[in-house]
């Protein structure tokens, strides 16, 4: 083999070399440096414990640099000291992501000299909305319309637009009007996703917020059908700090963790990654969990999709196991009130009654729990597809969507 055709071989290994860099192994690396679609921190302390500006610096620097794979800006919302009862949010944001904007830095200081109890931070990595131009929306400000209740509110993650709207829309036509989104109609998810909390928080006005908070995501979850999705949030009304971790993809199950990993602490920080060298002394939270955090209690951690106790439950029917579903999928009812005859009945998509489960009597006042395998009323297995629950009470008719796959 002559020269000239050595000098093309070798050429040609070169570029091969080159594409496979560029086009294989640098997306793989790509994919796994962004994991998540943004990243936060939260922090609650108690009244008796002073401000641990030290911890509050180290984590907030470390999530300054995470802005260089987070570039649509960043924010930083906190609860000023009270001169009365009155606790007061103020939100500051960016639009250049977080290491190239003197600002930050200046909203952390603030932040340590200023803050009573509570602080949330949050660097974006847009996926919905506007990416560019704006300061990054998050945290959140949301009041309750028709409940004592203010939070400030970040989402990491992504969620289907379409599905937040109708599921705002389906619990009251008026809520956007009474709690309007910040960026319309260019809507943004995480902003949708604060404000359906929020009218979840409002609409069971007699159940606790980890209540409140398991309502949606089990509506959330069934909404959602076939979509992947991330629903990590953080959340706090300035008592409590409240985190989640769900995804639905596997392949995409963003992390969720809490520090300082001991029993009882006087303040409590979660974040959606270890944000200093101490990993020993991060919790990690189990995927489909909500944890709560209260300076000098215990952390509790709460697994979404357990059917919990209480004597103030909601009226209504969720689907409660995966869905889609193989083998058979629980359906959660709750009555909530006198009647008679109740069933619940699931259809297919041409309207045809394929089974009835007669509710026994008297109804309990707690969430109650049926299986369904996918049979009809004579035991034959149905084919795949979409089913729907229905559940009428006589005033109130409540209907889900199923999909059943062999």
């Amino acid at each position: 083999m002559d020269k000239s055709k050595q000098l093309i071989f070798k050429c040609a290994g070169v570029l091969i070399i080159v594409f496979m860099t560029y086009f294989i192994i640098r997306p793989l690396s790509t994919q796994k440096a962004d994991q998540h679609n943004c990243r936060f921190w939260g922090i609650i302390f108690s009244d008796s414990q002073s401000c641990p500006a030290g911890t509050i610096r180290t984590h907030l620097d470390s999530l300054k640099s995470l802005g260089n794979s987070n570039p649509d800006g960043w924010g930083i919302g906190f609860y000023l000291s009270p001169d009365s009862d009155v606790i007061l949010p103020v939100v500051v944001r960016g639009e250049p992501r977080a290491p190239l904007d003197p600002r930050y830095d200046k909203a952390v200081t603030d932040m340590i000299n200023y803050m009573h109890k509570c602080g949330i931070a949050h660097v974006r990595s847009g996926t919905s909305g506007s990416t560019g131009g704006i300061p990054n929306p998050h945290p959140f400000q949301r009041c309750g319309i028709t409940r004592n209740f203010q939070m400030l509110f970040a989402h990491n993650g992504s969620i289907p637009v379409e599905v937040l709207l109708e599921l705002i829309q389906a619990i009251n036509p008026a809520y956007l009007d009474l709690n309007p989104p910040d960026y319309a109609p260019d809507y943004l998810d995480s902003d949708l996703y604060a404000i359906y909390i929020m009218e979840i928080i409002d609409t069971y006005h007699n159940n606790t917020i980890e209540e409140c908070i398991m309502i949606g995501i089990t509506k959330l979850d069934s909404a959602l059908n076939f979509d992947n999705a991330q629903l990590n949030f953080i959340m706090s009304d300035g008592f409590t700090l409240w985190a989640l971790r769900y995804a639905r993809s596997p392949l995409r199950n963003f992390d969720l963790y809490y520090y300082p990993h001991i029993g009882i602490s006087s303040f409590w920080v979660a974040a959606s990654k270890p944000l200093d060298t101490l990993n020993l002394y991060w919790a990690a939270v189990p995927n489909s969990t909500l944890v709560i955090l209260t300076p000098g209690e215990p952390p509790q951690l709460i697994n979404i999709f357990d059917v919990y106790e209480t004597s103030a439950v909601y009226q209504g029917l969720e689907i409660i196991s995966p869905n889609p579903f193989k083998g058979k999928i629980d359906i959660r009812y709750c009555i909530g009130q006198s009647a008679e005859g109740i069933e619940l009945k699931i259809y297919n998509t041409n309207g045809r009654l394929v089974k009835q489960f007669p509710l026994p009597t008297p109804y309990s006042l707690l969430p109650t729990s049926i299986s369904w395998d996918g049979t009809d009323n004579k035991g034959n297995t149905l084919p795949n597809g979409i089913y729907f629950c229905n559940l009428n009470t006589g005033d109130t008719s409540y209907t889900r969507k199923m999909v059943l796959l062999k």
